[in-house]
């Protein structure tokens, strides 16, 4: 029992020499995960405070960099503030205009207007120095203006399509001003008013102005050849009649008549006159001289050139002029109607019949004073008096083509001159009277005094 008793102490004695050494182990085990914990919440808390820096250093550059980069928000809710204010106060304008124009594309008018206001309160010129730097041109986008040519093209190639075979322009023309219900437009967006914006009389109007009453037909065709509008306006029926009422008297007769198919055919192909400019020629002639008293036997030969001018107007006036100036000095002067008889240009009266011009010109020369006695009362007194003598001229020309002037030459057929009541013809020969050829004065048709007048029907 002894022997029992002591083994079983000395097994309980074990047991819990074992159990002290568990407890002891477990002990530092738990001391040495403590250590290990408390050693992991100051690397924590030195790896805390080591973020936080950072996050601080990293917050701190990103509100720099906010500061510094505009927010397309900010700007959205305050289009009109500037948020770069530009160095100087000409690019502050133009940046302000140049946004009205983005709004204004955009439509927002009222906001385009503020900002063109503003914009020229700060430099009033601001406008003409964006369009001198081109700077609004190359603000257009070229897609945009690609897109208009092809667009234009194509209404363009729709035009051409509906052509007929065999069909007039003119009625070609008439018909897609008809189908479109406008004579013409704008090519270009226009600040100020354009034609386009007038009535169909009102452009009649300025058409008969463009012709006005000299009859000036070939800048109505230059009008015609602006665009298919214009073309169709000047190609009115009733703007030719009255030039040809106007050239031929109203007993002209219509196109069919005279085998023409319009009014205007009749007057392009018709014999007529033309009125903006002279009929000019040139004689040159030999002259013989006086001997010379110091030498008998040299007589001298001098080569004369002179110059005959002719100026029609409309109402049957005519100017004759002859001279030794040249052309380009003696124009000028044949512009009016009133002639300068201190020049030796003297007035006469024309009229056209078929193919021929017949002229007459009456001329006045004084000749010498003649001693004429008057009686008084008391004493017989003598007046000198002027001996006036008349000069009839009486010319027939040809109207003829030379090259591709139609009407451009006046042939002599007749020359005749009375004097003293007597008639003598002068010998046609052609040195002598060389035909006239006619030259365009520009300055005859620069101005319009009136418009051409309705005839009656």
């Amino acid at each position: 029992m002894a022997s029992a008793s002591g083994s079983g102490a000395a097994g309980s004695s074990d047991c819990e020499g074992e159990e002290q050494d568990d407890s002891s182990s477990f002990s530092n085990d738990l001391a040495e995960v403590n250590n290990s914990l408390s050693q992991i919440r100051i690397d924590n808390k030195s790896g805390n405070k080591n973020y936080e820096d950072e996050l601080s250093a990293f917050r701190q550059q990103w509100q720099r960099e906010l500061e510094s980069t505009p927010s397309p928000q900010r700007e959205a809710k305050n289009p009109v503030q500037v948020e770069d204010a530009p160095q100087t106060e000409e690019e502050k304008a133009k940046e302000l205009f140049l946004r009205g124009v983005e709004m204004e594309r955009g439509g927002k008018l009222y906001e385009a207007i503020q900002h063109y206001k503003r914009a020229i309160q700060i430099l009033p010129d601001v406008e003409s120095r964006l369009y001198d730097g081109s700077e609004v041109r190359m603000d257009t986008p070229v897609e945009e203006s690609e897109n208009e040519e092809i667009c234009n093209n194509n209404e363009e190639d729709s035009d051409d399509d509906d052509a007929v075979e065999g069909e007039d322009l003119l009625a070609r023309l008439q018909r897609i001003v008809a189908r479109k219900g406008y004579l013409c437009q704008p090519q270009f967006p226009t600040k100020g008013g354009h034609i386009s914006w007038l009535p169909y009389e009102v452009v009649q109007l300025v058409l008969r102005w463009v012709v006005s009453a000299e009859l000036d037909a070939g800048s109505l065709e230059r009008v015609s050849a602006v665009c298919r509008g214009l073309h169709v306006a000047a190609r009115q029926p009733d703007v030719w009649r009255d030039m040809c009422v106007r050239t031929w008297g109203i007993e002209c007769g219509t196109p069919r008549t005279h085998g023409y198919p319009s009014w205007r055919q009749m007057y392009i192909e018709r014999p007529r006159l033309n009125l903006n400019g002279c009929y000019i020629s040139k004689t040159t002639y030999l002259r013989h001289g006086e001997n010379s008293f110091q030498d008998q036997f040299y007589r001298p030969w001098y080569l004369v050139d002179y110059y005959r001018y002719l100026r029609f107007f409309p109402e049957g006036l005519v100017l004759s002029w002859t001279t030794a100036d040249e052309p380009a000095q003696c124009v000028g002067h044949l512009k009016y109607r009133t002639p300068k008889q201190s020049l030796g240009i003297v007035a006469g009266h024309y009229r056209l019949v078929g193919d021929k011009v017949v002229v007459v010109i009456k001329k006045t020369n004084s000749g010498k004073k003649v001693n004429q006695p008057t009686y008084t009362r008391f004493k017989s007194r003598r007046k000198e008096a002027a001996d006036v003598h008349e000069q009839i001229f009486h010319m027939e020309f040809e109207l003829r083509s030379a090259r591709a002037r139609r009407n451009g030459v006046l042939a002599w057929r007749h020359y005749g001159v009375r004097a003293r009541a007597q008639w003598s013809a002068l010998e046609l020969a052609p040195g002598k009277f060389p035909p006239l050829c006619f030259s365009r004065v520009r300055a005859y048709t620069a101005d319009a005094d009136a418009p051409l007048a309705r005839s009656p029907r």
